[in-house]
């Protein structure tokens, strides 16, 4: 018997495509090399989950729910390693409201957005932070998304008609104690209805947006970081500034960091003043961030020491240098440092430059104190215990 199915032949081209691009990804463009090659497979397998079940499960701006997304697995676009992301589907022409509570963050901030930046739509059409809800003594909440204030709600964020996406980031910046928050959203008259079952047509349109997503986030940021090391000088540190379909209050700087197993890349300057900050490592290849849960490939400005002179100074290195201040590459020889001063009313640029290991006391701070290995178990523990908070609960 024929299958008519719509969704059958979606599916079809849908499995030939991640086929065609499974054979794509063991050449150049893409990163070569037999952990490239592999972290490779490992993305676009990463990719494919979210793509389907964001189009399939979380697209209906008639029945929205938060959707977690670049966490430590699920990883595009350059994720800041403090953040938990969170992301409902709407549209710019109803109305929402989002209940819920914060209060154990660092901080978060709701935006509303085109869509995303690998596939052209670049839109931000407001941002609403933390501090200026009206809350209750508990931190609980009410926001309104509507294109027009007419209840006169005390939060609201007005509503462009090209917004389909509103996000939600949740800042940690001590690890040891703050917690996730809770959020819900619903559309307004929505509430207590049923959702209808997707029809045949719909299920094989959102498998074939969920085809091009995928691929075109797997050529976009793999381009993204290819041209940003190509029109960048290596082992240096680019200001901080505005970013192309960022938050407005986040200046972000850069820099491509590329060290032999007996170098370290030593990174100094001094402490914005900023809400908070930090540096972080992405791979070269794909703008993924490296093992936040058991390696320091990331520090804040509460897990940076600060020198006697009032400068930081960091170490990427491939071992453990025995300094509190070191990010690891994990092995990477050629990594992407990125940096965000958030909400800052400075923006000091660091500096970098190559040092060999054997000469690395000589580039830091007269002062430095020995960071012992079971000083840096007790910190990476901290880091376990906080990621699982952050993404098992």
């Amino acid at each position: 018997m024929n299958n008519d199915s719509l969704a059958s032949q979606a599916w079809e081209d849908f499995a030939q495509t991640l086929d065609r691009l499974g054979k794509e990804l063991a050449s150049e463009p893409f990163p070569v090399g037999p952990r490239e090659t592999a972290e490779g497979y490992r993305y676009l397998a990463r990719l494919t989950p979210f793509g389907l079940q964001w189009a399939l499960e979380f697209s209906d701006p008639d029945f929205p729910s938060f959707y977690r997304y670049d966490d430590d697995v699920t990883k595009w676009g350059g994720p800041n390693v403090d953040n938990r992301y969170l992301r409902a589907t709407i549209s710019g022409t109803d109305a929402y409201r989002i209940t819920g509570n914060g209060a154990n963050t660092h901080g978060f901030l709701f935006s509303l957005h085109q869509g995303d930046m690998q596939l052209g739509e670049f839109g931000v059409y407001g941002e609403f932070w933390h501090d200026q809800l009206v809350t209750d003594e508990d931190g609980n909440f009410e926001l309104i998304l509507s294109p027009t204030n007419t209840t006169n709600a005390a939060n609201w964020m007005a509503l462009d008609p090209n917004a389909r996406i509103v996000s939600i980031r949740e800042y940690f910046n001590d690890w040891s104690i703050e917690k996730p928050g809770d959020y819900q959203i619903e559309k307004i008259g929505n509430e207590g209805q049923s959702k209808p079952p997707l029809t045949d047509s719909e299920i094989a349109q959102n498998i074939k947006t969920a085809q091009v997503w995928i691929e075109s986030s797997l050529r976009f940021w793999n381009s993204y970081v290819t041209n940003a090391r190509s029109s960048s000088e290596i082992n240096t540190i680019t200001p901080a500034g505005s970013a192309l379909g960022g938050a407005t209050d986040i200046a972000y700087g850069s820099g491509f960091c590329s060290i032999g197993d007996d170098e370290a890349f030593v990174i100094e300057g001094e402490a914005p003043d900023a809400w908070t900050w930090n540096f972080l490592l992405y791979n070269g290849g794909w703008f993924e961030s490296l093992d936040i849960a058991t390696r320091t490939c990331s520090r804040n400005g509460t897990q940076l020491t600060i020198d006697a002179d009032g400068r930081f100074r960091i170490v990427v290195s491939h071992t453990d240098p025995g300094v509190a201040n070191w990010l690891d590459t994990s092995g990477l020889h050629d990594t992407m440092v990125t940096y965000r001063f958030i909400r800052t009313t400075t923006s000091p640029v660091p500096s970098g430059r190559v040092v060999q290991l054997a000469d690395l006391a000589e580039a830091l701070h007269p002062d430095t104190k020995p960071f012992t290995t079971e000083q840096r178990r007790a910190e990476i523990i901290i880091r376990q215990h906080h990621i699982s908070s952050r993404f098992r609960r």
